[in-house]
């Protein structure tokens, strides 16, 4: 475990700067009044932060406030330009790389193929080449990029900078921070894809307005993620949210994780060939093969009133429907959020989830639940892992190990 920093002088100060840096970052622009009223902090206190902060670019004076009858106020905002970071995110056959400014706003991306998954040094490789491409594209060198955040579909160990177990990729114990963060000479930090997202849904989507909510992902597989007053609760290994790894089916189909009869082997994209394999005898007319029972060729087939291919998503929906009603009666949460690649596909099992989902037991009792679809886009994957970097350097450095900008 990390050591915590003595209570000194020192600490108070980086503290409250992170406070202020923070306060003008998420509620920006903002008057020195704004900001003492929204922290607590003595307007002494603030003016010398500010100072500091204006020394260093991080923040800048863009015009005045409304007046009230006396001396308009100057207005502060937090400067996106002041340094870049890298989002990236490793999917099973390719990764997503995209250069941000300091508010996760994307200026570029790059989307790079593999072949061998399990090849992990040329993963990196391909991580380190492509975001040194980026900043030359960008006329940027290295001492421009203050970090690199990596979203992985697995348990990530994110305070080693570890890939514990990938499924997706065949991956165990993989030490993905340290070569990369040697390499570009900037902090490296990574987490669960989903996790991602929702860092991204939290501070540029639904969490914009609502405190708490789960975060239900569809694509390859099946994950969650739960936000308890705008925070992610991570679990006791950092796990939490393997809900596609909840079995729905007592000695069902067997499942990469080990188990049967998880959720994600009947709901995700992933299980089409499953599915198809006992219904395709009852469509002699369908378009589609075995060798064909892919997501993107089932989205094209359903999209021509292929039956066969409208099943399948029906089916999907069914079981992702009870999927909905295990997190709904589990944790009694307001609202979930649907993300993911799959939900391009959501006009075809969406229905059928929504009308299953509904049977759970606090509908029964008239607390319901919403379910809505996240209006972020695929997009908000890499911007949710450049902002785990982002908000991991304007974050209060308290302990001795904390990476930060501000102290």
């Amino acid at each position: 475990m990390s050591q915590l920093r003595k209570g000194n002088r020192a600490l108070i100060k980086d503290m409250n700067r992170s406070l202020v840096i923070n306060t003008i970052r998420k509620f920006g622009p903002l008057s020195r009044t704004d900001i003492s009223n929204r922290t607590g902090l003595g307007l002494s206190t603030i003016t010398k932060i500010i100072d500091e902060l204006s020394q260093n670019k991080l923040v800048f004076e863009t015009g005045s406030a409304n007046s009230t009858g006396g001396r308009r106020a100057i207005l502060l905002e937090f400067n996106h330009q002041s340094g870049h970071a890298i989002g990236a995110k490793i999917m099973k056959d390719h990764l997503v790389i995209a250069l941000t400014d300091l508010d996760s706003t994307i200026l570029d991306t790059l989307e790079i193929s593999f072949q061998n998954k399990e090849d992990v040094p040329h993963i990196i490789d391909l991580i380190i080449s492509n975001t040194k491409k980026l900043l030359t594209q960008h006329h940027l060198t290295e001492e421009n990029l203050e970090g690199v955040g990596i979203a992985v579909s697995g348990l990530i160990d994110n305070q080693k900078g570890t890939v514990v177990r990938s499924s997706l990729l065949n991956w165990e114990d993989v030490n993905l921070s340290e070569p990369i963060q040697q390499a570009l000479g900037t902090p490296v930090f990574i987490d669960n894809d989903v996790n991602a997202y929702t860092y991204a849904e939290i501070e540029k989507g639904y969490g914009v307005t609502h405190e708490n909510f789960i975060c239900l992902s569809i694509g390859d597989g099946i994950g969650a993620s739960l936000v308890i007053n705008r925070k992610l609760y991570s679990g006791e290994f950092g796990g939490a949210g393997e809900f596609g790894h909840t079995v729905i089916h007592m000695d069902g189909r067997p499942c990469h994780c080990g188990q049967h009869g998880c959720l994600e082997m009947y709901a995700s994209n992933k299980a089409f060939e499953l599915e198809a394999s006992s219904l395709i005898d009852q469509y002699p007319n369908t378009s589609l093969n075995l060798e064909s029972i892919q997501f993107d060729h089932v989205l094209e087939a359903a999209q021509q009133e292929d039956s066969l291919a409208q099943k399948l998503f029906e089916r999907q929906g069914d079981y992702l429907g009870v999927g909905l009603v295990n997190a709904i009666n589990s944790f009694n949460p307001g609202t979930i959020v649907l993300i993911g690649e799959g939900m391009i596909a959501k006009e075809f099992f969406l229905p059928n989830a929504m009308d299953r989902a509904k049977r759970n037991f606090f509908n029964f009792a008239n607390c319901d639940t919403d379910i809505v679809v996240s209006s972020l886009g695929n997009d908000a994957w890499v911007k949710g892992a450049a902002l785990l970097a982002i908000d991991q350097l304007f974050q209060p450095p308290i302990y001795e190990t904390t990476v930060s900008l501000l102290s």
